[in-house]
């Protein structure tokens, strides 16, 4: 009797182990040829994400000819980067995938096997950051590429009319515009909202924009954590742990059987800032203790 007992509480856990075996052990491909801070500290929170709740999980690079490495082919493919994307989608079409440090699902090219976490802010929580900031600075100024980012300019002019707000967008076609479109601007805007638009903004523009904006004490608003070290009022950042855990969320419904395309592009969970305190005093403004002690860097 004691030994029947034994057998059939065996049986059960090989009936019970077998799933979970199968489930705590898939392959993950991971695609990234960035080695810059925001992309390891990513990959890295994702890794962890996902051997927290999949202990045998294992993760392994394609090599360039488009080899898996492995014994059994990936159960997905993490993607960070356009380029990562596109050659994952390439070599590894077929596979889900799950896609982040991109602007936009157009990355993607429509496949019916991805998903991803857009780097991207809707107008709306733009603006809604640059009413905290500058809350008596009503007429929001935009430089921006018609060709690039006519669809951003116009949702941002409903989203403003909702914030009481005014869209003050100046188009510029090419870099040797953007003088004339300043002082346009100068002329018309109590702020500047800073864009991704790489006819308006680059290395080659910075320094002008940046000193148009300290001479005439007009706020301009960062894309990056660099541009409010060199001067810019403040700039929102990502939380990349935190973006690598919520890929890795998402990657764990995949693996639980959810397919990519059942899961919509999604918008990074949690936003920081950068705030220079150094140009506030210059253009006297008054930056409340709290946007002060909620920076994740501040500049004195």
């Amino acid at each position: 009797m004691g030994r029947l007992r034994i057998l059939q509480a065996l049986l059960l856990l090989m009936m019970t182990a077998a799933p979970v075996l199968g489930s705590e052990a898939p392959v993950i491909a991971i695609m990234s040829g960035q080695t810059a801070k925001p992309y390891q500290q990513t990959l890295e929170s994702f890794k962890a994400s996902l051997k927290q709740s999949r202990p045998g999980v294992e993760f392994v690079r394609p090599d360039p000819g488009g080899s898996k490495n492995v014994l059994q082919p990936p159960a997905l493919v993490f993607a960070l980067g356009t380029k990562a994307v596109r050659e994952s989608l390439a070599k590894l079409g077929g596979r889900e995938l799950v896609a982040t440090m991109i602007l936009s699902d157009k990355s993607l090219n429509d496949s019916s096997h991805a998903t991803a976490v857009l780097l991207t802010t809707s107008p709306l929580k733009q603006l809604e950051w640059h009413r905290r900031f500058l809350p008596n600075a009503r007429r929001v100024g935009i430089l921006y590429d018609p060709k690039r980012n006519q669809d951003w300019v116009d949702a941002a002019k409903i989203a403003a009319a909702e914030l009481g707000l005014e869209i003050v967008a100046v188009p510029v076609k090419a870099a040797k515009e953007l003088p004339s479109a300043l002082k346009l601007l100068g002329r018309n805007a109590d702020s500047i909202l800073g864009i991704a638009d790489k006819t308006v903004y680059s290395s080659k523009t910075a320094k002008a924009v940046l000193l148009f904006s300290f001479r005439n004490r007009i706020p301009f608003i960062g894309l990056s954590g660099a541009w409010v070290k060199a001067g810019a009022l403040y700039a929102l950042d990502w939380d990349y742990p935190e973006l690598g855990r919520q890929c890795a969320a998402i990657a764990l419904k995949i693996l639980d059987g959810t397919k990519a395309k059942m899961i919509k592009p999604q918008l990074p969970d949690k936003r920081l800032y950068l705030l220079n305190m150094k140009t506030a005093k210059h253009m006297k403004l008054e930056i409340s203790q709290a946007l002060i002690g909620g920076a994740s860097k501040v500049y004195k």
